[in-house]
């Protein structure tokens, strides 16, 4: 049984687990590679056309019955975006995108075009970071960046049981 007082932040993790915002934006680094995400659940049978673009309607990758297609991809993408054809049959339409420059920062969109599914992500991309100490923080930061798995962890044993 839910008891009231516990369903604001039900509402508030179902729709986080289940909005396209709470996974909209990825970051990483300039040179290495990063996955940008498209899944879409569909029947295995079905033969898909994917568009992928950038926010200049430059062709990232399109993908055709179900195969990845570089004839109009954009010299600036050629030879840098992969995508997955062994995991189209599962609906996942995500690209690797190797060896980040900075100008690849922006807005890319995934279109499947025979169900009109489209996925916008937002990519930034960073100058190298610092090396970094390996002394442990002090004054108890040590655990912030796993705070929010934390916290969902404990909503999640808070409402199930």
């Amino acid at each position: 049984m839910i008891h009231l007082s516990r369903f604001p932040l039900m509402l508030l993790l179902v729709f986080c687990l289940n909005s396209e915002s709470c996974q909209g934006s990825v970051e990483s680094f300039v040179g290495r590679n990063i996955k940008l995400p498209c899944i879409y659940e569909s029947p295995a049978e079905e033969e898909f056309n994917v568009y992928w673009r950038d926010e200049d309607d430059l062709v990232v990758l399109d993908i055709k019955k179900n195969s990845p297609d570089t004839k109009y991809q954009d010299e600036k993408y050629q030879g840098r975006v992969f995508s997955f054809p062994e995991e189209y049959k599962k609906g996942n339409f995500s690209i690797l995108m190797t060896n980040l420059q900075k100008n690849d920062t922006g807005t890319y969109e995934c279109y499947v075009k025979t169900v009109s599914y489209r996925r916008i992500v937002d990519l930034t991309v960073s100058d190298r970071p610092a090396e970094r100490k390996t002394d442990p923080p002090s004054g108890g930061a040590a655990g912030l960046k796993e705070l929010p798995l934390v916290v969902l962890s404990a909503l999640c044993l808070l409402l199930c049981f």
